[in-house]
């Protein structure tokens, strides 16, 4: 192929013709390994978004109707995906108003496997999550578990912070119900739950904050 360009027409195409011949076998391959490549991907990406539209639309079927039986068949269909988490969410909240405690502990205790925690990023599913089931351990007085909810090394909101508190309060260690109380301030906007998060700490053992 050195001399290629300087060479006649016939030489070229006898050229061509040996490179043909010697490597017709590795081009017939590569051209079919890359026509089944597109066709793999393109049956992907179509299978892809059918199967996000049908849950989607299973989803929004569910919410209009409020029917159990499609919850189940998201679940058992895409049972990782957030749409069955969403379905988790709502229906451990439909368990604790039936006073179904358990069932309600293990649906959302199926959102939070089904969400890993991050050092780094705020995962808003999981935390909902949490957060309704520390509410619901500190209804049951169980305190110790509403700080193994959590657990370390992931980022929590002030909401997170004050259910901590709140535990460890009740447990009778003031010092760290204050350490979170305050950590749950510093994380607030909300001028109301600042208000009652200052109260929390003002009614601590060993008196207010300076």
């Amino acid at each position: 192929m050195a001399n290629f360009f300087s060479a006649s027409q016939e030489e070229q195409q006898e050229i061509l013709l040996t490179f043909w011949q010697r490597f017709r076998i590795l081009i017939v391959g590569a051209l079919i390994a890359a026509a089944v490549i597109i066709s793999v991907r393109d049956y992907v990406i179509t299978y892809t978004d059918e199967a996000y539209f049908t849950s989607a639309s299973l989803y929004q079927q569910y919410l209009e109707t409020d029917d159990e039986g499609i919850g189940d068949k998201i679940l058992i269909n895409e049972p990782n995906s957030i749409y069955s988490d969403f379905v988790r969410l709502n229906e451990a909240k439909k368990n604790f108003i039936n006073q179904e405690t358990e069932q309600a502990i293990d649906m959302l205790e199926a959102v939070i496997a089904n969400n890993p925690s991050s050092s780094v990023e705020f995962n808003p599913i999981r935390g909902a999550a949490q957060t309704r089931l520390a509410k619901i351990y500190l209804q049951e007085e169980d305190y110790e578990k509403i700080i193994s909810v959590f657990g370390e090394n992931q980022v929590l909101t002030s909401s997170m912070y004050e259910l901590i508190g709140d535990a460890q309060n009740n447990l009778g260690r003031y010092s760290e119900a204050r350490t979170n109380y305050m950590l749950a301030l510093q994380n607030s906007t909300n001028q109301a739950s600042r208000a009652l998060i200052n109260m929390k700490i003002s009614d601590l053992e060993g008196g207010e904050i300076e």
